[in-house]
């Protein structure tokens, strides 16, 4: 399994300290971003960017609590915990659909046990595994709009705008993608049905709700069409 992807967020040098060599120490391999405050990751976040967000409550600037409802307005998924010396904001911790409330001094248990359940619901989400800058990365198909293939490298188009790349060909990465919500209508891209707003006949594409448009084989319109037409009557059963 890849490394977690952690974003820090501390006003205090002290317990930002303490808390990453506690997070160094567990040997689960994490890589790390921090931040001093909420202004700041929120500048850089971006949906599928994290596994998991370490957020004091208490900051200059931004309160954690304020930074957190910022975050959920773009991603419902990513873990977030709490990490505070008073346990006023429980409640909105649940209404937050925070993961855990760590009570500071941090303890080197409760975040061992926090790094095992995000590592555990990581794996269990269904994904591709794909070799990103020589590092195996776990991708989310859920997060994936559209795979497009240009010479012998795929980009991965993600939401809120992240680009993966990886050295592969189409026909290698498929087969995982197939059996979830994606459709290969075209020889260079993979599209995720749960993405597209429409199709434009006329110029032979998917329109995506992020913008994009996914280019369609002219002999392929047909399949295409039924193949969203399908995939929106399943999601309408709730099989999807």
């Amino acid at each position: 399994m890849g490394k977690l992807r952690i974003g820090l967020c501390e006003d205090n040098p002290d317990e930002m300290e303490h808390l990453v060599s506690i997070l160094r120490e567990r040997g689960i391999p994490v890589s790390l971003d921090c931040f001093e405050n909420g202004e700041g990751l929120l500048e850089q976040f971006q949906p599928g960017v994290y596994d998991l967000i370490f957020m004091d409550i208490y900051m200059g600037g931004m309160l954690g609590v304020e930074t957190v409802k910022k975050i959920r307005e773009q991603d419902d998924e990513v873990a977030v915990a709490f990490t505070t010396t008073s346990t006023d904001h429980t409640l909105e911790s649940y209404r937050l659909n925070v993961l855990k409330y760590i009570e500071k001094p941090v303890d080197k248990e409760a975040v061992t046990e926090l790094l095992r359940l995000v590592q555990a619901k990581k794996q269990s989400v269904p994904h591709a595994t794909l070799l990103i800058n020589g590092e195996w990365v776990f991708v989310p198909f859920h997060q994936v709009l559209y795979l497009e293939q240009k010479g012998h490298t795929i980009l991965v188009f993600l939401q809120g705008g992240n680009v993966l790349r990886t050295h592969a060909k189409l026909d290698q990465v498929q087969l995982p993608f197939a059996e979830q919500s994606f459709f290969r209508c075209h020889k260079s891209y993979l599209v995720n049905l749960a993405y597209v707003k429409s199709i434009d006949p006329d110029f032979f594409v998917f329109q995506m709700k992020e913008g994009a448009n996914v280019y369609i084989r002219r002999e392929g319109m047909k399949k295409a069409r039924e193949a969203w037409e399908n995939w929106l009557f399943r999601r309408a059963r709730g099989d999807v």
